[in-house]
């Protein structure tokens, strides 16, 4: 049984672009596959390309058409053991008109993070001790005191 990541995306381009994954998403599942194809599922294989052991749900991501030509493809979605930062680096390859945002949280291996097609790629791991040395913006993103259970007014 793997370790968790959660993760949150956004994809902005143009809906003719982003409606190619439509589909993937109206089907709840694929969406690494449909970005990164393996064919047959293989661990290191889906470790090289995804980032990942698995392929993930896309229950929690919605698409929508904003109606001026452009769309978002958003919402979050669990990967096992660490977040898929390879399929969307090669999605952002592929798509280059495109802007990816990943922002992912693994309390079990206590990381978090965040990766965007702009060239941002930061990681941090947690110290349960001193969790005032994350940014403000990831601790508030994902509640990180409140998982660690830490109350940084006690010394």
């Amino acid at each position: 049984m793997p370790n968790w990541c959660s993760n949150n995306l956004v994809i902005r381009g143009s809906v003719e672009t982003l409606s190619q994954l439509k589909p993937v998403l109206e089907a709840g599942e694929g969406l690494l596959e449909a970005i990164k194809p393996i064919g047959e599922w293989q661990y290191g294989d889906a470790v090289e390309a995804w980032g990942t052991k698995w392929d993930v749900s896309t229950e929690g991501l919605q698409f929508t058409d904003n109606g001026d030509g452009t769309a978002e493809i958003e919402g979050y979605f669990d990967s096992a053991w660490s977040p898929p930062v390879e399929a969307f680096a090669q999605l952002a390859e592929d798509w280059d008109s495109c802007y990816i945002e990943l922002k992912y949280f693994e309390p079990g291996m206590a990381f978090v993070g965040e990766w965007n097609s702009e060239g941002l790629n930061d990681e941090y791991e947690i110290d349960t001790d001193d969790i005032g040395g994350l940014p403000e913006h990831i601790r508030e993103e994902w509640n990180i005191e409140d998982w660690f259970d830490t109350d940084e007014d006690e010394e």
